[in-house]
């Protein structure tokens, strides 16, 4: 398995519905593989499943996570948490993340603390996909898939982030 879709699968080995192809990314992966990314691109896109129980074993304070008022290096850390704990796979760490990333002449990204407005980037490259599939091309179906996606976690992640924490019930003095 590439990157962490083997805790993709695993987390949603309980999750079966008929494959819909409209989550069909193809990315040069096996079989399984691209079943994984389907798979979890249709779980995401569930709305029969709440996101508090999309975003189970999240174990992050995210109480001030704002997507309108973020950076790619706040949004690539809970990123990578996530693909951790096969919450998405290490495909969307780049969606949820690269947004308007700086680089300098030998490639390295630069100003990762930059504020940026999520949704607005992903509104301005939602047209700018729909543009090339409109025009046949196929790679931007794919990242469409993806940014749809994206966008979804992202809306979860800003909803747990305004739902106030719950004290455990649990006596850990015990």
């Amino acid at each position: 398995m590439i990157g962490n879709l083997s805790k993709v699968q695993e987390r949603l080995k309980f999750y079966t519905v008929v494959p819909d192809n409209r989550f069909s990314v193809n990315s040069g992966l096996s079989p399984s593989e691209e079943a994984a990314k389907q798979k979890v691109r249709q779980y995401w896109a569930d709305q029969d499943i709440p996101n508090v129980e999309k975003l189970a074993g999240l174990n992050l304070d995210l109480s001030g996570f704002d997507p309108r008022n973020t950076s790619h290096k706040e949004l690539r850390s809970i990123a990578f948490i996530l693909a951790d704990l096969g919450i998405v796979d290490g495909g969307l760490i780049g969606s949820l993340s690269d947004m308007n990333i700086e680089l300098d002449n030998a490639g390295n990204k630069i100003n990762v603390d930059k504020r940026v407005n999520a949704y607005a980037f992903m509104d301005r490259s939602l047209e700018f996909l729909k543009k090339h599939i409109s025009e046949g091309g196929d790679h931007a179906k794919g990242a469409l898939i993806d940014m749809n996606t994206a966008i979804t976690v992202l809306m979860a992640l800003e909803e747990r982030a305004k739902t106030p924490l719950v004290k455990s019930l649990v006596d850990i003095r015990a």
